[in-house]
Formats: C-alpha cells, sequence, structure tokens
C-alpha cells in the first residue's frame, strides 16, 4: 500500500503546484477568474501524471533511498507527464484562462516539492539510522578506503547500515590530486594512493594503528606507484589488504586472464570477433540519429499522449492493471534493457489457479493493438532514455539471440528496422541478420528516412519478401565472412617448436 501513498502524496503536489504557479503568476493576488479556469486544468494535470506516473513506476521508488539518477528520472517523467497535460487541455480548452506561463512556473514548483519531498524522506532515514547505531567505541577496526567511486559509497553505505560499531573509516585515497580535502559521506579524502606510506604515518601521528585497507579500485587502474605502495603494505606489515573487486567477483586477475588465453585456442578468434563488432559502427552519424530520436521521442509523446492514455484505459479495462509489462532484451553491445509494450493478453491463470490457454488470454482488443502495432508505443520512451533508436536492428529475446551473429548488436536496436520492411517475419533468421548487417554498414538519414516512411505500409498490405535487397545484403554479408576469414589467416601463421628428437616442426593452432 505504500506506493499508493506516495502516488497519493506526488498528485496532491501537482494539485497544489498549479494553485501556487496561479498565486506566483498574479504576484500572489490571484484573479477569481484565474482560480476559477485553473481547476479544470489542474484536473487534468492530476488525472495525467496519475496514468503517468503509474506506467513509468515513479511512485514506486524507495524515497529512503533516492540519488541524483532518482531525481533525474522524476524530472523527465514530470515534463512528459504535464506536456501531455498542456496538450490535452490546449485540445480540451486552448487553455483558456490560463495563463501561458502557469505551466512553466509549475514544472519549477512541482519538481522541486516532489525531489525536495523524497530529500528529506532520506535525510530523515540517515538520521533515524545514525540515531539507532552504537557509537562508535575502542574496539572498531581502523579502515583506509583507497579509490573513490560508485563501489566507494557502496561500501560506505553498507559499513553506516551493518557495521558502525565495528569498523571506523578513518579516511580515502583518490587518484584524483583535486579532490584533496574534499568528502563523501562525511569520510575526508586524505591524498593520493602512492601517498600511502606518508598517510599511514601520520593517521599513527593522531594514535591511529590502521588495520585493514579497502581497495576499491582494480589493480590494472592504479598508478605503478600506487600499486608497488600497497603491495609493500601487504606484504610487508600486519595490515590487510582487501580487493573488494576481486572479492565480490566482478574480476579476475590478470595472471588468471593470461593463463586463461594462452590456454584457450579461441581467443585470439573472439578478440578479433569483437574488434569487428566495434568496427561496425554508424561513425559520426550515429551523433545525429540519437539527437534526431530525442527530438521525435520527445514530440510524438507530447502529441501521442491522448492516444497513450485511450489505449491505457481501454487496456486496464479489458485486461487490468498493470497495463505495461516489459521484456528483458540484448541491446547495445549485448546489454540488456527492458523493453516497454502495451498488456495484450490477461493473466496465465483463472481466479481458481488454472492456466488458461492463448485463446483464451487473448481479446479482440489485445489482437487489435497487436496487428496495428500501437502496443508497441510505450517504446518511444525506450527510445527518448536511449535504450532503443527509431530505426535498427529489431531487439530479440535472449534466448533467440545467437551468440555468433552478435554484429547486429554493435548499435542500438530499433522500433522498426530494415529487416521488418523487406520481408518482416517471412525472411529466416539468418537473412534478418544479414539485412540487418547490411543495414548497419549503409545507414544514413535518407535511409532512415525511407525505412520510416516504408513502415506503415509494410502494416497495412501483406508482408513480402524484397528478393533484390536480400540478395544485396546477403553478397555484402559473404563480402564480410571473407574479409575477415583472410584477416584471421594472416593472424593465425603457423609458428616453431623444437620436437622431442631435435627436428623443427610446425605446431598449429588447436581448434
Amino acid at each position: 500500500m505504500r506506493h499508493y501513498l506516495a502516488l497519493t502524496v506526488d498528485l496532491i503536489w501537482v494539485a497544489l503546484s498549479a494553485v501556487a504557479a496561479v498565486y506566483i503568476r498574479d504576484n500572489f493576488v490571484p484573479y477569481d477568474s484565474h482560480l476559477a479556469a485553473i481547476i479544470p486544468y489542474a484536473a487534468i494535470a492530476v488525472a495525467t501524471c496519475a496514468v503517468i506516473f503509474v506506467m513509468s513506476g515513479l511512485n514506486r521508488t524507495l524515497w529512503q533511498y533516492t540519488e541524483l539518477p532518482d531525481v533525474l528520472r522524476l524530472t523527465l517523467v514530470v515534463t512528459v507527464a504535464l506536456l501531455s497535460a498542456v496538450f490535452i487541455s490546449f485540445a480540451a480548452s486552448r487553455l483558456e484562462g490560463v495563463a501561458r506561463s502557469v505551466p512553466l512556473i509549475q514544472w519549477f514548483l512541482l519538481v522541486g516539492a516532489m525531489a525536495g519531498t523524497r530529500v528529506a524522506v532520506r535525510l530523515w532515514y540517515e538520521r533515524t539510522r545514525r540515531d539507532r547505531s552504537p557509537s562508535i567505541g575502542s574496539s572498531a577496526q581502523h579502515v583506509l578506503v583507497v579509490g573513490l567511486s560508485h563501489l566507494t559509497e557502496l561500501y560506505l553505505n553498507s559499513v553506516a547500515e551493518y557495521a558502525l560499531d565495528r569498523v571506523d573509516v578513518v579516511g580515502i585515497l583518490s587518484e584524483q590530486r583535486e579532490l584533496r580535502g574534499r568528502s563523501l559521506r562525511l569520510h575526508k579524502v586524505l591524498g593520493r594512493p602512492e601517498e600511502l606510506p606518508q598517510v599511514m604515518a601520520q593517521l599513527e601521528v593522531h594514535g591511529i594503528a590502521l588495520e585493514r585497507i579497502v581497495v576499491t579500485q582494480a589493480f590494472e587502474e592504479l598508478s605503478r606507484q600506487a600499486q608497488d605502495a600497497l603491495l609493500a603494505v601487504e606484504q610487508g606489515s600486519s595490515v590487510k589488504v582487501d580487493w573488494l573487486i576481486e572479492s565480490l567477483g566482478l574480476t579476475e586477475s590478470p595472471a588468471r586472464d593470461s593463463e586463461r588465453s594462452s590456454h584457450n585456442p579461441l581467443a585470439g578468434a573472439n578478440a578479433r570477433r569483437e574488434a569487428e563488432l566495434q568496427s561496425l559502427s554508424l561513425g559520426r552519424y550515429g551523433y545525429v540519429k540519437r539527437g534526431l530520436d530525442i527530438l521525435a521521442a520527445l514530440l510524438l509523446l507530447l502529441f501521442l499522449a491522448p492516444v497513450l492514455l485511450v489505449i491505457a484505459a481501454l487496456v486496464a479495462v479489458d485486461v487490468g492493471f498493470p497495463v505495461v509489462f516489459w521484456q528483458s532484451r540484448p541491446g547495445r553491445s549485448g546489454r540488456r534493457f527492458k523493453l516497454f509494450k502495451f498488456c495484450t493478453m490477461r493473466p496465465a491463470h483463472d481466479v481458481q489457479g488454472r492456466r488458461l490457454s492463448d485463446d483464451e488470454r487473448s481479446s479482440i482488443i489485445g489482437q487489435l493493438l497487436r496487428q496495428t502495432k500501437l502496443d508497441e508505443l510505450p517504446q518511444l520512451y525506450n527510445a527518448l532514455v536511449g535504450e532503443m533508436s527509431f530505426v535498427g536492428p529489431r531487439p530479440l529475446l535472449p534466448v533467440d539471440q545467437p551468440v555468433e551473429e552478435r554484429a547486429r548488436l554493435s548499435v542500438r536496436p530499433g522500433i522498426t528496422g530494415y529487416a521488418q520492411v523487406r520481408g518482416g517475419r517471412l525472411v529466416s533468421a539468418e537473412d534478418k541478420n544479414a539485412l540487418d548487417i547490411w543495414y548497419i554498414r549503409n545507414a544514413s538519414l535518407w535511409l532512415d528516412t525511407k525505412i520510416v516512411l516504408l513502415t506503415p505500409i509494410a502494416l497495412m498490405r501483406a508482408e513480402r519478401i524484397d528478393y533484390q535487397s536480400l540478395g544485396a545484403a546477403r553478397a555484402g554479408l559473404e563480402r564480410l565472412k571473407t574479409q575477415s576469414a583472410a584477416r584471421s589467416d594472416s593472424c593465425s601463421l603457423p609458428s616453431e617448436s623444437v620436437m622431442g628428437d631435435g627436428r623443427i616442426g610446425i605446431v598449429r593452432p588447436g581448434i
């Protein structure tokens, strides 16, 4: 029930910010006509924000753990919600009686109020947690942290949560010289990692005998002097050095990496394949494409807000809540993201727990949304935040993404794509891969525009394969494989070794 309480508080702020914006606009002496006109606008804003806040999951965030990414996400959601409310109000009454500056003032007030509420809850939580924690006694272990990153903050948070009475963090060492004297969660940056001996001596002057050093950076990211200083302390003193990244299993030591590479005959081939994957990029056009994606996503979210609200209402009546569901898909460079769609199927089980078939779960509204592709509209959010693009290879389910065909993951996946307008579901997975790679190698503003214009035509007519485009894509993929094989042969020359009888033999790489 707490997320409903959070949603109620947010909606109260939406209503109050609209009224407060009128007061500020009229120098705190508002006209009665202005107050009367703001009521329908405020009602539309509350209704619109309620739908968008729930769809975005904003009401499900934990306020006591609010951080900067949460505030940025809040700002984005509020912007989209208020733009939608303004658009709907303008379409309904042309914002009659409402000054054009009121929504802008409301935006500042609402973002400040919602973010301020979350920060206040976070501060209250931190204060109560400190009050509940026992004071640090003489038995606390003195710990010095080497490295300044998100992992450092995570470690300090963990100490404050679970070991405040047993661990005393005496300071932090950072590679960045300009951070000396700054503080993270009240822990001061004492110097740089290579200054470890001097820092330890200074701490001893203050009566602090260091017992443990926690390193929150990867060993190879440290300077040579810092590596030598840490190894000298680890090998020549009783101070324990914990390499936190290795302890968490997030990396392997260089020795293990080199050992694995030397015993893996495919290591070189994998490295070349990854290099080829990185070489398949959009170049400078990628920056233009990303800017166009942001602009188009913002405009479409604004103008399609009424359509989104109507679809959400139909889905809620037909299927129930939630109206949006997500699937994990591999995105750019194989990183997984949540692809959003409107729900078009009823729950998998009925009230008695009996599993329903797909025909029983399906409905006329759901089938219509799938056939018209309107269930894909929530992916405008994916395009806005950079997880998808308007045009690109369609993202597959993780189980359907071939491991050996990762070149299509070198760019952001698309809401529509070249393979969709040149054959769609009629072409095989191998041919879709060929078409996607052809698009990546030939992407341009003209090609993207052509694909966008062909998409509604492909939706309205029966799917058919464009064999000319498919043939060109197959030929291009074959040329790419031939070039890759030629490079692999040139990099896999046989090496000489001495056999047991003294003769020179040829050792060929194993497979």
